[in-house]
């Protein structure tokens, strides 16, 4: 089993801060939380960005959007200014991928064709 960090207190925290944030940086993603809170009681953590990020799933969505892009680029197309702004509001977790795809599919798409009448 895991064993559950320590947590420093709030004082502790504020003298250690710069310290903290350095050894969260150096070991990014495999850094050990850093829980903090009052009376040894956790009420918040540190994390470094990489695992936030992995654990918010934007390394995930910023692949995808890597793969996406680098199919794009072997086909010989770039990516419009409006597809770049959606893919950047779904890596940062802003839309769904359903909302990325329904986003690129309504700016692809033809307006319908007019009914004729018979006359």
């Amino acid at each position: 089993m895991e064993k559950i960090p320590d947590v420093v207190t709030v004082s502790d925290a504020r003298v250690g801060l710069s310290r903290m944030l350095a050894d969260l940086e150096h070991e990014g993603a495999a850094a050990e939380p850093v829980l903090i809170g009052a009376h040894r009681r956790p009420q918040g953590v540190l994390l470094s960005v990489a695992a936030f990020e992995r654990l918010s799933g934007r390394t995930a969505r910023q692949a995808a959007a890597d793969s996406a892009t680098g199919s794009l680029a072997a086909e010989g197309l770039t990516v419009t200014e409006a597809a770049g702004r959606d893919t950047e509001a779904y890596v940062s977790g802003q839309l769904s991928a359903d909302e990325l795809v329904a986003r690129a599919v309504a700016r692809h798409s033809t307006a319908p064709a007019t009914a004729r009448r018979a006359g």
